[in-house]
């Protein structure tokens, strides 16, 4: 599977975990067995945003002059953005989580609307989101982090506020399977995450633990957003699924459908401004 990491970040159906801190970037993740296949396409087109290989995070032992350290520092200085592989998120999970995904937006409308953000909750489903003040072509369903973590607790349980509010899901009768597989994938992005923040801090020369404080299991306020982009039945020709923009917190970790290449990154350097990113095959 692939991680993308990045800082503009959709495609028609994503999952994206985002951790909220500070500076922003982007990663998307990709399959075992597209990483040959997407390496030569990368290598071989001008001014693409770089693959890397995660395989060193996992064996430890990295400094600040590492070359996964400097790939990653000259990749989120140059693109905001990246694709990964050998990540370690397991591809059963990952294709699990899409299932799921899949069957909660073919859910009837009256169901996700029981669901819908409120004023006082902005975790759950909507279908009226503002990007640069005009109105998205997508469903999304947020969740994410509690004050506990403990994901035994009822999700309504008052110990589970948080300033966004509680997190909501699809009935268990409806899709038993929802809740348990996206709890799961949430963390096995986290952990992505995670390791991801170590090469930071290596690369801005720094600890490789230094956001460590902040992005504690029970501190940081990251989310898991699911996107759904729908066929456009409109008549308007200028009418994006999402306006251009650039993600809010620390980091994204997205996840692209292999269906859909409509993710687009700017290129800070190049004479066009950036262009599409396909997704590795599965």
């Amino acid at each position: 599977h692939s991680l993308t990491l990045a800082t503009p970040n959709r495609v028609a159906m994503s999952h994206a975990c985002a951790a909220r801190h500070s500076c922003s970037s982007v990663v998307a993740v990709i399959s075992h067995r597209g990483r040959a296949a997407l390496l030569r396409r990368f290598s071989s087109a001008a001014r693409a945003p770089p693959v890397i290989d995660l395989s060193p995070l996992r064996d430890g032992g990295l400094s600040s002059s590492s070359p996964l350290v400097r790939e990653v520092a000259d990749a989120c200085e140059q693109w905001g953005f990246f694709q990964v592989v050998n990540h370690g998120v397991d591809e059963d999970l990952c294709a699990r989580a899409e299932e799921q995904q899949r069957a909660f937006f073919a859910l009837p409308m009256e169901v996700k609307e029981c669901m819908r953000r409120s004023a006082d909750n902005s975790r759950g489903w909507y279908n009226d989101e503002l990007t640069k003040q005009r109105r998205d072509w997508k469903e999304g369903l947020d969740f994410g982090s509690t004050p506990p973590m403990d994901w035994s607790l009822a999700d309504a349980d008052a110990r589970n506020g948080t300033l966004d509010g509680y997190n909501r899901f699809p009935p268990a009768d409806l899709l038993p399977s929802f809740r348990p597989t996206m709890l799961e994938y949430y963390d096995a992005l986290a952990g992505v995450a995670t390791g991801l923040a170590r090469l930071f801090s290596l690369g801005l020369g720094m600890p490789a633990d230094f956001f460590e404080p902040y992005l504690r299991r029970t501190q940081h306020t990251s989310y898991l957003r699911l996107n759904y982009y729908a066929p456009y039945t409109g008549e308007d020709p200028t009418q994006l699924c999402i306006s251009p923009h650039k993600d809010a917190g620390f980091l994204t970790v997205l996840r692209q459908d292999v269906g859909c290449h409509s993710l687009q990154v700017r290129d800070r350097q190049g004479p066009h401004g950036g262009g599409a990113v396909r997704p590795g095959p599965r």
